[in-house]
């Protein structure tokens, strides 16, 4: 599987860590796993194709950098519970995405409707893994106690190889304003 997504910069991207780390260390989950690289999805396919990386680069140019908001950390009960932060979509956001989700019809094998302008729900994953439902009180109470309603700066747009490594990302910076 591959993906298109925008990856969190300092200080978000070690803050995402530290709530992982955090609450491994103190709900003793230590099953739990997390992203090294703490990103949004804007879309997944099974592939690419390799005139994708340049498409990417020249929407990233004329791309400004933005901001987004996110929300209070949440949770996701299923097998596999996902510890997340929402990221509320803006004008901004919207615009990049509807622009992704265009140009990228002809060159996306297999890309996957979750991701659709209409039914995309950005968010930010801080922890997957299988809880226990004893230990839910003890993760939601960790959670609580962090602020997670953060103003993060989006400067690229990257193409995940392979979503199941960190390896290999292509990173495309995108427009940064004159002052």
């Amino acid at each position: 599987m591959q993906a298109i997504v925008s990856a969190l910069d300092e200080p978000h991207r070690e803050m995402a860590l530290d709530i992982w780390g955090g609450l491994k260390a103190v709900t003793g989950l230590k099953q739990l796993a997390g992203a090294a690289d703490p990103y949004f999805t804007y879309q997944t396919a099974a592939r690419y194709d390799a005139a994708a990386a340049a498409m990417l680069r020249r929407i990233a140019d004329a791309t400004p950098a933005f901001t987004i908001e996110t929300g209070a950390a949440a949770v996701l009960r299923g097998p596999r519970h996902v510890l997340y932060l929402p990221v509320l979509v803006n004008d901004a956001l919207a615009r990049l995405h509807e622009t992704l989700w265009r140009e990228t019809a002809a060159l996306a094998a297999d890309r996957r409707p979750a991701h659709d302008p209409g039914s995309w729900a950005p968010h930010i994953t801080l922890a997957a893994g299988r809880i226990d439902e004893t230990r839910m009180p003890d993760v939601l109470r960790f959670l609580a106690g962090r602020d997670a309603r953060w103003t993060v700066r989006i400067t690229s747009v990257c193409l995940l190889p392979d979503t199941s490594t960190s390896d290999g990302w292509l990173r495309f910076p995108l427009h940064e304003a004159v002052p």
